[in-house]
C-alpha cells in the first residue's frame, strides 16, 4: 500500500507526462510531423484563402480536385507554385473547358497539367501538398448561382493514411480523365513519351522566346515574375490568350534569371 509520499509521486510522474504530451505535440504539430484537423467555413472567401495559402507552401507536388476555378486568390497560388518549378495538377469536371479556357491556358503557359474529368460536375475539393497536408471540402449546392463556392473545408496534417486514400482517389480520377498540359516528370495519360521531354526542355531553357508579335505592355517590370504572372491572369481574364502567353514565358524567364543569379552570388 502506497504512502502519502507514494501517492505525491505517483501524482506528479502524472502530470510530468501530461505537460510532456502537450509540449510534444505543440512543437511537432507545426512541422507537419502530428496529425491534426482543422475546420473552416464560409462566407467570405475563408475556405478558399485556405487553399490558396497551402497551394502556396508547396515545396515539391500539388494535386487538386475541384469544381472550378473561379477563386482568384486559388489560381494565383497555382500559377506561382507552378512558376516555381513544383509539380501541379488540376482536375477538373468536363464543363470547365469552356467556362474556365482562360484560366486554364494560364495554368497549362505556367508549367501546370489540368485534366478534364468525365464527369460534368465535381461536388467536392480535394487538395493534396507535398503529399503532407491534405484539405477536404464540399461545395454550396443550395444556390445555383455560386457553383463551386466551398461553404467547409477540413485540413489534415501529417496524416499518412488520409493523404494516402485521398492520392488514390486523385489517381483512379486521373485515369480516365483527359490531360490539357504534360505532367512534370510523368508521362501524359495516352500521350507518346516523347511529349513530356520536350515540354521539360522548353520549360527549362533559359533563352527561349516570347511568342512572336507580342510585347510586354510598359510599366510591367520584366524583372518581376510575381507582377508578370498577375498581368497574364489579367490578360487571360479578358480573353487576350496571345498575351497571356507571352507575360507567362516572361513571368518564367524572369524566375529563371532570379535562380541563375542566386545560384552565382552563392557561388561567389
Amino acid at each position: 500500500m502506497l504512502t502519502t509520499t507514494g501517492w505525491m509521486l505517483v501524482g506528479m510522474g502524472f502530470t510530468g507526462a501530461m505537460a510532456l504530451q502537450i509540449i510534444g505535440k505543440a512543437l511537432l504539430r507545426p512541422l507537419g510531423l502530428l496529425g491534426g484537423i482543422e475546420s473552416f467555413f464560409a462566407p467570405a472567401g475563408g475556405c478558399a484563402s485556405v487553399l490558396a495559402s497551402q497551394v502556396a507552401k508547396a515545396k515539391k507536388e500539388v494535386l487538386l480536385l475541384t469544381p472550378s476555378l473561379q477563386s482568384k486568390a486559388l489560381l494565383e497560388a497555382l500559377l506561382g507554385a507552378a512558376g516555381k518549378g513544383v509539380s501541379v495538377e488540376i482536375l477538373l469536371p468536363s464543363g470547365q473547358e469552356k467556362s474556365s479556357a482562360g484560366e486554364i491556358s494560364a495554368l497549362v503557359g505556367a508549367g501546370a497539367c489540368p485534366f478534364l474529368a468525365q464527369e460534368s460536375r465535381i461536388l467536392s475539393t480535394v487538395l493534396l501538398v507535398d503529399h503532407k497536408n491534405l484539405a477536404v471540402g464540399s461545395v454550396n449546392q443550395s444556390n445555383p448561382g455560386e457553383p463551386g463556392v466551398l461553404e467547409h473545408l477540413h485540413l489534415w496534417k501529417g496524416d499518412a493514411n488520409l493523404n494516402n486514400k485521398h492520392r488514390e482517389l486523385i489517381s483512379n480520377h486521373k485515369m480516365q480523365a483527359r490531360p490539357l498540359g504534360s505532367p512534370r516528370g510523368l508521362e501524359p495519360i495516352g500521350q507518346p513519351q516523347q511529349a513530356p521531354q520536350q515540354a521539360t526542355q522548353i520549360f527549362q531553357n533559359p533563352m527561349t522566346s516570347q511568342p512572336a508579335g507580342q510585347t510586354i505592355p510598359a510599366g510591367i517590370d520584366q524583372n518581376n515574375p510575381g507582377a508578370l504572372l498577375a498581368a497574364a491572369r489579367e490578360a487571360a481574364g479578358r480573353g487576350d490568350q496571345a498575351m497571356a502567353a507571352a507575360l507567362l514565358e516572361a513571368a518564367k524567364q524572369a524566375n529563371q534569371r532570379m535562380q541563375m543569379n542566386s545560384g552565382v552570388r552563392a557561388a561567389a
